[in-house]
């Protein structure tokens, strides 16, 4: 009797044992999975990665040429010319030149075909200042012939070294050189002839241009 006692005594302690043993080890297997940290990024946060570090090289250059040669439309622009005359400034946007010009400029379809208007232009530009200046100085009081006269001998004495600089300036530019040195060129008379008709608005608001849009 004692005997059984005894052995019934020791399989409730061991089955004790074992429930108490089990109990504590799936207690610390579930801690260490829960504090375990997370080594790998979001998926999310993966993909959007890239986004942020874009190369700047995806920018499209505003001034680069276009895939065929062609310059984009900052080439075919001009300047705007503002004098200190602001009526005048109205009317010389309206100037009929600026606008065939523009107009040619919409046709070129090569480099070539845009240094050949701007040449043209020049040209157009070169007679202007000299029937311009002859008109101002037909319609201009005595008393202002003379200041007008020492403005244009400083011009024309100024002139090739302004056009060198354009030369020097154009060196960067590359392939453009040559389009660059022509459409410069034809604004340092273009904006001459503005300021020739400027003064010559003030003696005669009717004036024309030699031009004539044909």
């Amino acid at each position: 009797m004692t005997k059984m006692k005894t052995a019934s005594l020791l399989i409730a302690s061991i089955m004790v044992f074992s429930v108490f043993f089990g109990c504590n080890r799936n207690v610390e297997e579930t801690s260490s999975l829960a504090s375990t940290p997370t080594i790998s990024a979001p998926e999310s946060a993966v993909i959007s990665e890239p986004n942020l570090s874009a190369p700047s090289s995806s920018t499209p250059n505003a001034s680069a040429s276009s895939e065929d040669g062609t310059p984009s439309d900052g080439a075919t622009t001009l300047k705007n010319i503002v004098t200190s005359n602001k009526e005048f400034n109205k009317l010389f946007e309206k100037n009929p030149i600026d606008k065939a010009y523009l107009a040619e400029m919409e046709k070129a379809s090569s480099t070539a075909d845009m240094i050949a208007v701007n040449e043209k232009y020049t040209k157009l530009w070169q007679t202007e200042v000299d029937t311009g200046y002859k008109k101002l100085l037909a319609k201009a009081p005595d008393a202002k012939k003379k200041t007008y006269q020492n403005r244009q001998e400083k011009w024309v004495t100024g002139t090739p070294e302004d056009l060198q600089k354009i030369a020097t300036k154009a060196q960067n530019a590359g392939s453009t050189a040559q389009l660059q040195i022509s459409r410069d060129t034809m604004e340092h008379y273009r904006e001459r002839a503005a300021a020739i008709y400027k003064n010559l608005y003030t003696h005669d608001a009717k004036f024309t241009y030699t031009y004539s849009a044909k």
